[in-house]
């Protein structure tokens, strides 16, 4: 239940980190129609297709930067994708393997390998009658008549002919292989090593050996197996992977936090350098969409932020500069897309919306701070809007 400090908190300092799933959806204004466009051109059009894309997308504090990550994650998932949310205040970014880590531990593992099993059932083996869940196949086939020793066999081939078909690493196949079987009770693996070794983590030698893997997720094969996870994705019937990173500006950050990440030079340099190879190689990551998220300190900053790695910088600035929006650019300026009647419909709606909305407890250091100097005009609109229709509560 929320309680009347949380409330007053959100009036004082309006975050989409507070608000339920349902409220994110019933309080969204689109600015400019970017997230309708982005789903049109890229979840729809181009990603759907089989490229791939990454997108930075920048505002001052309060530009509604969360809210509309969250929004569109949940359009993601309507439209069938598979959707990771990141925060980089917590989740270690410094190279492409702790990004890997990141993603797949974000990721829903049980149903994606379920999904790739129901396939193989329906499709590998010629039983597009049943609907139950993949660990209760092998009963039901056996009780349907079929021999265990011929049916194990079967469930063997078929799902090694389902992972031949992708297009994945070498060092995902035999455990994406080993976890869909052991989905049938065709093998004995133990399935929480496979799912381990999966999310990143490491092992002792002898887990790798019982699950037949080699090594270990580095950067020498990350950058390959990320690739894979939109793949696998594709494999299980969704539409692809959507990876947003909230909170980038930890990057560019020159004071330490107790629980918020903190970059050397060194780490930062290799950060930028991850995600300028991501850019880069895009096209060779299929059906993968990367967004991330930013307050202009990561753009603007000349010592610790996307500037001091000219590779990057040089790679994101826009080919021809014009007073127009270009919503295609790789970097997005979320300020830039507030009209006047955006900002008016958001008054509107959290004026008529906000007593009916549960938020989320969350504890804040600027919580009961007042509006600060650098807050966007969209933060500073919903809270006018609040301090009018609630500032008695």
């Amino acid at each position: 239940m929320t309680t009347a400090v949380s409330r007053t908190q959100f009036v004082n300092r309006p975050a989409a980190e507070m608000l339920t799933r349902d409220d994110i959806w019933k309080t969204f204004v689109d600015p400019a129609g970017i997230a309708g466009f982005w789903a049109k051109e890229y979840l729809r059009g181009l990603v759907a297709a089989g490229a791939g894309k990454v997108k930075l997308v920048r505002g001052r504090p309060g530009a509604g930067k969360t809210h509309l990550l969250r929004y569109f994650g949940l359009r993601a998932q309507d439209d069938g994708y598979v959707v990771c949310r990141i925060d980089a205040r917590t989740a270690r970014l410094a190279a492409v393997d702790d990004l890997y880590r990141a993603v797949s531990q974000a990721l829903d593992w049980d149903d994606l390998l379920d999904r790739c099993a129901s396939s193989v059932i329906r499709d590998g083996l010629g039983f597009p009658d049943f609907s139950g869940s993949p660990h209760d196949f092998r009963a039901w086939a056996e009780a349907a008549g079929r021999s265990p020793v011929s049916l194990m066999a079967d469930i063997r081939a078929a799902s090694d002919r389902l992972v031949r078909g992708m297009d994945i690493s070498k060092w995902l196949r035999e455990p994406i292989r080993a976890s869909i079987v052991r989905r049938m009770g065709a093998e004995l693996v133990e399935e929480e090593t496979l799912l381990r070794w999966l999310r990143g983590e490491r092992l002792i030698k002898h887990e790798r050996n019982a699950i037949s893997v080699a090594g270990s997720v580095d950067r020498r094969n990350a950058r390959e197996m990320l690739r894979s996870l939109a793949v696998l994705a594709r494999a299980a019937g969704r539409g692809g992977l959507l990876v947003l990173i909230d909170n980038a500006e930890v990057l560019a950050g020159t004071a330490r936090r107790d629980g918020v990440q903190y970059y050397t030079r060194n780490s930062r340099d290799q950060a930028y350098e991850m995600i300028r190879e991501l850019i880069d190689e895009s096209h060779l990551a299929p059906h993968l969409f990367m967004m991330v998220f930013a307050e202009a300190n990561l753009f603007d900053n000349p010592k610790t932020g996307l500037p001091s790695y000219p590779a990057l910088w040089h790679r994101v600035q826009p080919e021809i500069v014009t007073a127009q929006v270009n919503r295609f650019a790789d970097v997005v300026d979320l300020d830039t897309l507030w009209r006047n009647e955006d900002l008016g419909r958001l008054r509107t709606v959290w004026s008529e919306s906000f007593a009916g909305v549960t938020l989320i407890e969350e504890t804040s250091d600027e919580s009961g701070a007042a509006p600060e100097l650098d807050w966007s005009n969209t933060r500073r609109a919903v809270r006018s809007a609040l301090a009018a229709a609630h500032g008695g509560m």
